[in-house]
């Protein structure tokens, strides 16, 4: 932090400082905050890689599984990774044929279609159904849990 004597802040409005001023409180505040956001993003950045690895490595273990959810314990650590997808109907008239009178039954009609839970457990395994689906997989969550 700065000396009493070497606190001077300048205030830019647009592209022109229009005036320095001494605080120094501010000039704490603003350095402990650089310091501050600049430790955050290492650590966002270190967290990322660990999710993906720990998110990777969790698909592989639930990957002949009907189950969406893990959770990995070591010592007194437990973590739960969930993952999940987004299903849409992108063919509404391909669906209805293919479900025929069940349609109603497994989606929700309104000015947009959406896919019951059913729907869309089923067309995880019916490749016949993802030709009338968009199917986006969600990003896994991670977090830690009790």
């Amino acid at each position: 932090m700065s000396t009493t004597k070497d606190i001077k802040i300048g205030i830019k409005i647009g592209k022109k400082i229009i005036d320095t001023k001494k605080d120094k409180a501010l000039n704490d505040a603003l350095e402990c905050f650089v310091e501050v956001k600049r430790e955050i993003d290492y650590l966002n950045e270190k967290l990322k890689a660990s999710k993906e690895v720990i998110s990777t490595k969790s698909k592989d273990i639930l990957k002949n599984m009907d189950e969406t959810t893990v959770t990995l314990i070591t010592g007194d650590i437990n973590v739960k990774v969930s993952f999940g997808w987004d299903i849409n109907i992108s063919d509404e008239a391909t669906l209805t044929e293919l479900l025929g009178d069940r349609f109603d039954d497994l989606v929700t009609t309104k000015v947009s279609y959406t896919p019951t839970a059913k729907l869309k457990e089923m067309s995880l395994v019916d490749n016949g159904l993802k030709k009338c689906l968009t199917i986006k997989e969600k990003a896994p969550t991670v977090a830690i849990s009790k």
